[in-house]
């Protein structure tokens, strides 16, 4: 029995098990945030007035204003879901993600040089440990969507 033949055919099946398994494996990975931006949009949308915690809106223009925030996180997570619901798109969904929280990152990082802002105010450890982990794993999960693609060519 030749056993070359033998070892092409695991080879071949362990790459087909996680070929199969990634594409899931991306969507609950971006889950967490499409949940996260649907709750943010819906507070923006719904209640403008407590959607920023110390903020104060003191005219119509103001509260039109945090709505608008809400319909941008809206249109986020509509073209995030339309991302989920393809495995070709699955790719974008995570590009997507990495760049806005890496754009993210980088405007609170700005903030904390230039408005005094630290790590120690209310909850934002927490925040930056959440959005530099979903930056990494959207990251990651982009540079292995490009490459099953890559490889199904």
């Amino acid at each position: 029995m030749n056993t070359s033949t033998m070892n092409a055919t695991s080879t071949l099946s362990r790459t087909r098990k996680f070929s199969s398994f990634a594409p899931w494996f991306s969507r609950l990975i971006m889950l967490p945030p499409v949940l996260i931006f649907t709750l943010v949009g819906s507070r923006f949308l719904n209640h403008p007035g407590h959607a920023i915690p110390g903020v104060t809106l003191n005219t119509p223009e103001a509260f039109t204003d945090t709505r608008v925030i809400g319909a941008w996180m809206v249109a986020l997570v509509v073209m995030l879901i339309t991302f989920l619901s393809s495995e070709d798109r699955l790719w974008l969904g995570h590009l997507q993600l990495a760049l806005f929280t890496g754009v993210t990152l980088a405007v609170r990082i700005f903030g904390f040089m230039n408005d005094g802002t630290t790590l120690a105010m209310g909850n934002l450890r927490v925040i930056m440990i959440v959005e530099t982990v979903f930056l990494v794993l959207n990251t990651l999960g982009f540079f292995v969507q490009t490459r099953l693609i890559r490889s199904s060519r």
